[in-house]
């Protein structure tokens, strides 16, 4: 699928019903796992830092920031933020608020040449932030430029069980002052049944998935607990998909 104008397109699909209410909800998400050529990596990152460059010029507003992440394997996911769900970015968003900073020629140009490289989009969909299966309900991204990015899917049936074992787990982590942030999130648009979490780090020395958190906990004496939650949580789910991101700030809003 070589249309960079996908990007911004999604699907309805529903989550299902859990205990999760709607002040739980911490923020939406849409995520978008890119691969370029290699040939059109150079091309790819210059049109984007134009558009990037451009809007930071003209300081579009919150609801239109994006960032952008490079893969251990070279792919880009670009994330979209929005506080309503109704509201996740679109290509018409961005088009409208550039022409209204007189930059509608710039954009329009630079998403015909992205639209012409061989682009592939591996996944494209809308996550929920969830505030108590996560540590924090914010996190600066200059200070934590390294994520790892682990899904997992899940079965309709244990959606309660994994609210319950998510809970504790962040707790736990609060309660252990564990040092970096945890961002859980839940599939919504075109993610029923997926679980997101991602580790925010200073470096990549960090890197070892869901492993990572145990010398902190065996030095604060909390490693039993820790195992415990962790074991529980992964006889719930499957499938894990484990993602190695490093922030690009050139290529963000």
């Amino acid at each position: 699928m070589k249309n960079f104008i996908l990007i911004f397109l999604i699907t309805h699909l529903g989550f299902g019903q859990s205990s999760i209410t709607q002040e739980d909800i911490e923020i939406y998400t849409q995520l978008t796992l890119i691969n370029v050529n290699e040939k059109d990596i150079i091309s790819f990152e210059k049109h984007l830092q134009t558009i990037a460059d451009r809007a930071k010029e003209f300081k579009i507003d919150y609801e239109y920031d994006w960032l952008t992440y490079k893969s251990e394997k070279d792919e880009y996911l670009i994330v979209n933020f929005s506080d309503d769900l109704n509201s996740i970015l679109t290509i018409h968003d961005y088009r409208k608020v550039f022409i209204k900073a007189n930059s509608g020629k710039i954009f329009d140009e630079n998403i015909s040449n992205l639209s012409k490289l061989d682009v592939n989009i591996r996944f494209n969909y809308t996550k929920e932030m969830i505030l108590p299966w996560s540590t924090v309900a914010e996190m600066s991204v200059s200070e934590f430029p390294f994520a790892e990015m682990i899904e997992y899917e899940i079965s309709s049936q244990s959606v309660n069980k994994i609210d319950k074992v998510l809970r504790e787990f962040s707790e736990l982590l609060i309660e252990s002052k564990y040092p970096f942030p945890l961002e859980t999130s839940r599939g919504s648009i075109g993610a029923y049944g997926k679980i997101t979490l991602v580790w925010f780090y200073a470096n990549t020395d960090n890197f070892r998935g869901m492993d990572t958190p145990k010398d902190w906990m065996k030095s604060k004496g909390k490693l039993k607990e820790y195992n415990a939650l962790l074991n529980e949580f992964l006889a719930l789910t499957h499938n894990p998909k484990n993602f190695k991101l490093r922030y690009q700030k050139k290529l963000s809003n």
